[in-house]
C-alpha cells in the first residue's frame, strides 16, 4: 500500500524505520567524509560537465547563492554522497567559489534571500498587504472583497436620494396632541 506523503499524518512516526535497511542512499556510509574533498569534488565535477555556465545563467537571472548552495548541499545529501553535517560545513566554500564565478562572469551575484518587507523599519500596511497577497492569496482576496464591498455600500448611500420625512400622524385618542 502507498502511503500519501503529502498529506499532513499519513505515515504514522516510524514508518520509515519499517522498510528495509539502506533502502535511501543517505542511510548508507557518504561517499565523501571530508569537507575539503567534498568542495573540490562539486567544483572540478561543475567545471567538467559545464555545470558552471549553468550556474552563472541562474545568478544573472536572480537567483541567490544562498539558494544555489543551499540546492548544491542538499543534493549530495540526498545522493549519498556526504552527511548533512559536512552538507553544512562545505557551503561558505561553495558561496566564494559562486561568487568568484560570478565576478569572472561580470554578473553582480545577489548573496542572500531578502524580503523587502522585513527590510523595512516597520511593517506598515502596504507591507502586510503585499505579504500577504504572496503568502496567503485566499485571504487576501477575501479581505479586498470585503474593502470593495464597503466601497460599493457608501458610493449607494451617497448616491441614494434622501428618504421623504414621514407625514405627520392624524390625531387620534391613541396619541393626543397636548
Amino acid at each position: 500500500m502507498a502511503l500519501d506523503k503529502i498529506t499532513p499524518l499519513a505515515a504514522p512516526p516510524g514508518h520509515s524505520l519499517t522498510g528495509p535497511r539502506g533502502k535511501w542512499p543517505w542511510e548508507r556510509p557518504p561517499q565523501i567524509v571530508d569537507p575539503n574533498q567534498a568542495v573540490d569534488f562539486i567544483i572540478e565535477r561543475a567545471e567538467s560537465m559545464g555545470e558552471d555556465e549553468s550556474f552563472a545563467k541562474m545568478m544573472l537571472a536572480g537567483i541567490t547563492v544562498e539558494e544555489i548552495v543551499s540546492q548544491i548541499a542538499f543534493k549530495g545529501f540526498m545522493a549519498g554522497m556526504f552527511t548533512p553535517d559536512v552538507a553544512e560545513l562545505i557551503k561558505p566554500a561553495l558561496s566564494i567559489y559562486l561568487v568568484g564565478l560570478a565576478e569572472e562572469n561580470g554578473i553582480e551575484a545577489k548573496l542572500f534571500v531578502t524580503e523587502p518587507e522585513l527590510e523595512e523599519k516597520s511593517f506598515n500596511d502596504v507591507a502586510f498587504f503585499r505579504t500577504l497577497k504572496q503568502r496567503n492569496p485566499k485571504l487576501y482576496g477575501d479581505m479586498v472583497e470585503m474593502i470593495n464591498e464597503e466601497k460599493r455600500m457608501r458610493v449607494d448611500n451617497l448616491t441614494r436620494p434622501a428618504p421623504a420625512p414621514a407625514p405627520a400622524p392624524e390625531p387620534s385618542f391613541l396619541n393626543p396632541e397636548e
